[in-house]
This record gives structure tokens, sequence and C-alpha cells, in this order.
């Protein structure tokens, strides 16, 4: 006779991303892109190495585990520009 158990406290697998994907973190923030997904040397594990733009318009690049982050569309609907950052103006 075959038998099957099932574990409830099994995790899944932490989600893969690769270069290319949107995510944010899940403690919430911007949106970053991932530009590397792989091994980084002196750290352990694989890693997600993501850029975005700050509320300057500085561009800032950080690394992050993958269980750190969630994955985001591609695209964002027009409703969610603020266009108050968009209208300013050099000095």
């Amino acid at each position: 006779m075959l038998t099957a158990t099932f574990d409830e406290f099994q995790t899944q697998p932490a989600a893969r991303f690769n270069a290319g994907d949107v995510v944010t973190l899940k403690e919430g923030g911007a949106r970053m892109t991932v530009t590397y997904a792989g091994p980084v040397a002196l750290n352990p594990g694989d890693w997600l190495i993501c850029e975005w733009f700050d509320e300057h318009g500085e561009l800032r690049r950080e690394m992050f585990a993958h269980e750190r982050v969630r994955a985001e569309p591609r695209s964002i609907p027009a409703a969610s520009v603020l266009w108050s950052r968009i209208g300013r103006t050099a000095a």
C-alpha cells in the first residue's frame, strides 16, 4: 500500500529572479530593477544586485537576498505617476 504524508510546515523554495525583473523590498520602498542575480564574492549563496532612482533622482545600487524582495509588474499604471516630481525644473 502506498501512503503519503503532508508536512504543513514544509516551506516552498524562494522565488528566483533574473536580470531585468522589477522588484520591491517586502517591507516597502522603491521599485528596483534586478541587474545581476547569482553568487557574489565573499558572500555565501545567491544575491540580487538591484538599481533604482531615489527621491532626488540619484541612481542607487544595492545587494539584497532573494528572500527580502517580491516581484512587481514591469509596467505601472499611468495613474500611479506623481506629476509633481515629473514637472520640477532645474534651478
